[in-house]
């Protein structure tokens, strides 16, 4: 067959394939399911036609559909990697780590165990040795869940269901093939059957594709965030990527292409949306999308085509085994839903499963195209023996017939019959409040418009009638009162908050807001806001909040190298994106705040709306608290960064005014084209990297403290030379009792902890400790440690004992304070030694926790002083 009867063939197909789609539609069957029982009728009606020679056009036409050249690497190579890769991109790999227990059990260990079962149960009543049967059990262990996921979301099955599904898809074709490869070479080498050569085979392909699936996932994302601006090349990048990785790994690296493709894409799918702007990776889905579907479409119509010619020899011995084939495949599924799951659930390994999701599960296990693709590679290979051929061949294709034509048809009917087509009660209870805002807005809506174009009230009214009828109905459904606690409320309230969240910062993103790596971790935090909510309600969604501004164990690392070697830039790097995390975050949340207003209020009502306005305002106060110590540390970054804001926010403005005038149709895409490429330009020519200078101390921030008030200009700044910035971590220690004296702290902003035997105090913005062990020339008498995150500025001793020559009246002003210490903490030794005296029962309440005064030894604040002083002189 030449080139020009495959293309028109191939187009004929697809032709086929448009008109099955409303058919499916109609008949409620799941698409898939209606091809391969459209491809099956036109792979017998061609070889009827074709052996009763009808017509000389027609028998033409028959050879061609009979004869196209469809072999195992058109499925494998053209088809799968990038039917897998367009999966993977579009699933949320985030959710789909909250289920990766499971998802891997269903890919892994439930393949495994398929194909052990499967193969055993066919070799006790099959004339087979083991090695063929369970290299049967290899090709129908894979399942294809394309018309299992397409029917869930006809019928809104649950999001959990699907996502189960989906990860089994992403990752089970790639145990199956390597375990069929394996099972293949046992057979074609002539070996004996040694499982533990067989299990290491695919073990190492499969952590082998993994692995190189996930540095070139990395090595794509890097790739794109360069080419940020240049849609046609990363569009080119994205597509090329999976057939790239696929023959790489799978032709000369030996290991699972497969897996290579799955991990490169769930990377992708992890990283890759900050990489990309809005429209390009919109206009990229589509795109996979619109490939995925024609190759789903004709990997399932040829391979119908072939099932007749593939089942020719059959006879009615062969469908003896088939059915011990089915069962046993079903019993495996089960085996692992209902055997191995409860166990993982009560660990708390993974969510409860219901027994209706995994009943769905069990049966909607279906077989297509990887499992035909794969009798090809047997039928097609020279060195098999033909009655395992002709093996192979009758019994995989029965078993993929078997579970279109039967489970696939009868699986519709079990989720009605389940329940599983019915939303969750949360959402059948409130959607009688999404029908009220909807239906009203729609009235309202209408009304406006018939008023613009003066169209007669008597219309108006006869078309707005139904939805007044409804909301009539709605409105005396109480259920969402009825049904749903104020707990339920609040977590889809939160649930919302987040949602809306994520999808303000991918915006922000996209713009250059931040950087990649930023983005990627700040949608970590919202999925773990969103199980929070899940978990612990309220609570749960505060602390997930918070954990961004935890330190981490590599700030502590970067700050010892400041602390201690005096390594600036890695700590001025972290303080940068941290700065920009912080300034993005407030935005969004004052973006949720107007959300909350004006799209939340009229769904949860005031009360409720009141409740999360509260939980949003108090993020918005500790965000503040964190940029305010920032922008007080340093100021001239802090402007940088509200420029950069300006910016980008001027540049988004002019192009959406470039897009309106085109959407209008008053300029020309040529000249639209044009003003957004020059916007581009002047935006990207104005943009500066600012950099955070941690050496900076300014004689402005040294005003907030009252030592340094009174001290002229000129003595200031050289004051603010010798100072050095400290960054510390919260819960990290400054200094600890015994540590050498070797300088004194001032506090620019967060907050310490002073601890001297069992009392502690805390001091805070413009406080200062450590001058006593100066001035006496002694060891630390206390323990100092950071209580939040804290920026502290650190007069050494050699430049302590400079200023206090250059400024004595300074000096004498510690000293005032170190008196006035000495005689509080003097005399609440003394009151200690008393209340020890009295016993035990006398001791009074210790309220030191909450009592900011003098932290003994080493701590009291310049205003207690001061009135000590007062007090001796009156």
């Amino acid at each position: 067959m030449g080139i020009t009867e495959i293309t028109l063939t191939t187009a004929l197909l697809l032709i086929v394939v448009a008109s099955v789609q409303p058919l499916a539609k109609r008949s409620g069957l799941p698409f898939t399911v209606v091809l391969a029982l459209a491809g099956v009728g036109i792979g017998l009606a061609a070889a009827w036609l074709q052996r009763h020679r009808v017509a000389d056009q027609v028998s033409q036409v028959a050879e061609a559909v009979i004869d196209i050249p469809v072999s195992s690497s058109l499925f494998l190579t053209v088809f799968l990697p990038i039917l897998l890769f367009q999966g993977a991109v579009t699933i949320d790999a985030r959710r789909l780590m909250q289920d990766i227990a499971p998802v891997i059990l269903l890919a892994v260990l439930a393949v495994i165990v398929a194909l052990g079962m499967i193969g055993g149960a066919v070799w006790l009543v099959a004339p087979m040795p083991l090695a063929v049967c369970l290299l049967f059990g290899a090709i129908v262990a894979t399942t294809d869940p394309s018309a299992v996921i397409a029917l869930f979301r006809d019928l809104g099955a649950p999001a959990r269901l699907t996502r189960l599904v989906e990860g089994e898809s992403l990752l089970n074709d790639a145990t199956a093939i390597a375990a069929f490869s394996a099972f293949l070479a046992v057979i074609l080498t002539g070996r004996d059957l040694d499982f533990w050569m067989v299990t290491e085979s695919i073990v190492v392909g499969l952590l082998g594709g993994a692995l190189a699936g996930f540095l070139a996932g990395r090595a794509a994302a890097w790739m794109l965030e360069r080419l940020r601006f240049y849609r046609a090349a990363q569009l080119t990048i994205a597509v090329a990527l999976p057939y790239a990785v696929y023959v790489i790994c799978d032709n000369y690296l030996g290991i699972s292409g497969v897996t290579a493709v799955v991990i490169s894409g769930l990377v992708l799918s992890a990283v890759g949306r900050s990489r990309f702007q809005a429209e390009t990776f919109r206009f990229f889905e589509e795109t996979l999308a619109q490939i995925a579907f024609w190759a789903t479409s004709l990997i399932f119509l040829l391979a119908a085509l072939l099932a007749p010619r593939l089942l020719a020899d059959a006879t009615l011995l062969d469908f003896v085994y088939l059915p011990v084939a089915v069962i046993a495949a079903l019993a495996a599924r089960a085996v692992i839903l209902f055997g191995i799951f409860p166990l993982l659930s009560f660990v708390r390994v993974t969510q409860k499963v219901t027994t209706q999701t995994k009943t769905v599960i069990i049966w909607g296990g279906l077989r297509g195209s990887v499992t035909l693709a794969l009798v090809l590679a047997v039928s097609e290979n020279f060195f098999i023996d033909p009655e395992v051929k002709r093996f192979i061949a009758i019994q995989a294709t029965g078993f993929a017939l078997f579970t279109l034509l039967v489970q696939g048809t009868t699986l519709s009917w079990l989720m009605r019959r389940l329940g599983l087509d019915q939303l969750s009660p949360i959402d059948r209870a409130f959607r009688s409040q999404v029908l009220t805002q909807s239906l009203s807005s729609v009235g309202s809506s209408l009304r406006s418009f018939a008023g613009r174009y003066e169209l007669d009230d008597e219309l108006v009214s006869r078309a707005i009638r139904p939805y007044n009828e409804r909301l009539s109905r709605v409105a005396e459904d109480d259920s969402f009162a009825a049904a749903i606690s104020d707990r339920d409320r609040l977590t889809v309230g939160l649930i919302a908050l987040a949602n809306q969240e994520k999808s303000l910062l991918l915006q922000q993103g996209w713009s250059g807001g931040l950087r990649s790596s930023l983005v990627d971790r700040y949608l970590l935090s919202v999925e773990s806001m969103i199980d929070a909510v899940r978990a612990d309600g309220r609570l749960g969604y505060l602390r997930a909040a918070r954990r961004p501004f935890r330190q981490s164990r590599w700030f502590r690392f970067i700050a010892w190298l400041h602390f201690r070697l005096g390594i600036a830039r890695p700590l001025a790097l972290y303080l940068g994106q941290r700065f920009q995390f912080l300034l993005i975050n407030r935005i969004i949340i004052l973006e949720l705040i107007y959300f909350l207003e004006f799209r939340l209020a009229g769904l949860l009502g005031d009360r409720l709306t009141e409740v999360l306005g509260e939980i949003v305002n108090l993020r918005l106060a500790e965000v503040e608290r964190h940029l305010a110590a920032l922008r007080l540390q340093y100021p001239n970054y802090a402007r940088e960064l509200d420029h950069e804001v300006l910016e980008r926010f001027a540049y988004r403005e002019e192009i959406e005014q470039i897009e309106q005038l085109r959407g209008a149709g008053i300029i020309s895409e040529d000249l639209a084209r044009d003003l957004r490429t020059e916007a581009g330009s002047v935006h990207a020519s104005s943009r500066r990297r600012a950099r955070v200078d941690i050496k900076a101390t300014t004689p402005e921030l040294l005003y907030a403290f009252p030592v340094f008030a009174a001290m002229p200009a000129a003595e200031l700044a050289e004051v603010a030379r010798k100072l050095q910035t400290r960054v510390i971590a919260d819960d990290a220690h400054v200094f600890r009792r015994g540590d050498p004296g070797d300088g004194m702290y001032f506090i620019a902003s967060g907050a310490v902890e002073i601890r001297i035997d069992e009392e502690q105090h805390r001091l805070g913005r413009g406080d200062f400790f450590g001058e006593m062990a100066l001035l006496d020339q002694r060891r630390r008498s206390a323990d100092a440690r950071s209580i939040s995150y804290s920026h502290l500025l650190f007069l050494p001793r050699a430049a302590f004992d400079e200023i206090s020559i250059m400024l004595p009246e300074w000096r004498e002003q510690l000293a005032e304070v170190a008196a006035a210490r000495r005689a509080v903490n003097e005399g609440r030794q003394a009151e200690r030694e008393e209340t020890d005296s009295d016993g035990p029962e006398d001791k009074p309440e210790d309220d030191s926790e909450d009592r900011p005064g003098p932290p003994g030894a080493e701590v009291v604040t310049l205003q207690d002083a001061k009135k000590n002083r007062d007090a001796e002189g009156g």
